[in-house]
């Protein structure tokens, strides 16, 4: 992949008035009218972007080989759901509207009842920030509150971080720069979660400095890079790892109504370092094996708008 096609080589598209404006009509208007204001934007956006739509329409192609790759209702997706992201953080959406479904979510509850903490590895299929909210609320259906710490790339969501920063202040409390992790801050991380806390970082997002720091892992029949860093750290964390995934039930209805699908790692890391190397891309394989059944699930919500795939392989 060309350096300039990386993710973290896109500019954040959208001005600051317009999200003044997105933040004003969140606070004053009713949930509903904002789902229906956000699909003549997540229209306009989808005019201006030549690039990503052609990544999507790849994208498209490899979920849904059956139909024609359409890429206007996964922008307008899109646009609904960072509606939703700020209304998480503005406190409209709390743990009512999410669903938790038949999977491990009362061994997460159970462990974090019984003051462990826990490393979750999310992806960029729905919507990331409602955890980092209900959690900060005080709403994730345990009796004690859980203190979360994300780790986060600042240079391409700036204006999204301010965005959500004025909803709530405490938004940008906790939060980890991606390139600043050290020794120094993985020894902060182990005592957090050893007081019972909550590691968040997301496992879609490749290195473009250190690329050899990547895995090339089989994902919707082709190979694509996936970073080794989440998985590192939950070596060296060594506590309890999940794959956490929040989908809109419709992908479009103006209902804010989630799905939230939260997985154990099978992976335990025990034995030489050897072995412990084979291990954390054993669990890189199986993150990308539950993010493949959820983009197969929601094709709409997996938002990546770049060629994620290598060239040669698409």
């Amino acid at each position: 992949m060309a350096d300039k096609e990386h993710w973290s080589h896109q500019k954040e598209k959208g001005k600051g008035w317009m999200r003044a404006i997105t933040l004003f009509s969140i606070r004053v208007l009713p949930g509903i009218f904002i789902r229906i204001l956000a699909i003549p934007v997540g229209f306009f956006f989808w005019l201006i972007s030549g690039p990503e739509r052609k990544a999507i329409k790849t994208y498209l192609r490899k979920v849904r080989p059956a139909k024609k790759p359409y890429t206007l209702p996964l922008f307008l997706a899109f646009s609904i759901t960072i509606i939703e992201k700020v209304e998480s953080w503005a406190g409209k959406i709390r743990l009512g509207k999410i669903h938790f479904q038949q999977d491990d979510i009362t061994t997460i509850w159970k462990e974090l009842e019984e003051g462990k903490g826990a490393l979750l590895i999310c992806s960029h299929l729905g919507n990331m920030e409602m955890l980092r909210a209900i959690a900060d609320y005080g709403d994730i259906g345990v009796s004690r509150k859980v203190p979360v710490v994300s780790i986060v790339d600042f240079a391409v969501t700036a204006g999204f971080n301010k965005m959500i920063e004025d909803a709530n202040n405490s938004s940008m409390h906790n939060i980890i720069s991606a390139y600043d992790i050290g020794p120094d801050t993985m020894l902060m991380l182990q005592e957090h979660v050893a007081k019972g806390g909550i590691v968040v970082i997301a496992g879609d997002r490749s290195s473009a400095d250190t690329p050899d720091r990547n895995y090339a892992i089989d994902f919707l029949g082709s190979k694509a890079q996936f970073p080794q860093g989440p998985f590192i750290m939950a070596s060296l964390l060594d506590c309890p790892s999940y794959f956490v995934f929040a989908a809109r039930r419709k992908p479009l209805s103006v209902s804010a109504e989630y799905n939230m699908h939260i997985h154990k790692t099978s992976v335990e890391f025990s034995g030489t370092r050897a072995e412990k190397k084979l291990k954390i891309r054993q669990m890189a394989e199986e993150f990308v094996a539950c993010l493949e059944k959820y983009c197969n699930k929601y094709p709409l919500q997996w938002y990546n708008f770049y060629e994620y795939w290598e060239k040669g392989d698409l």
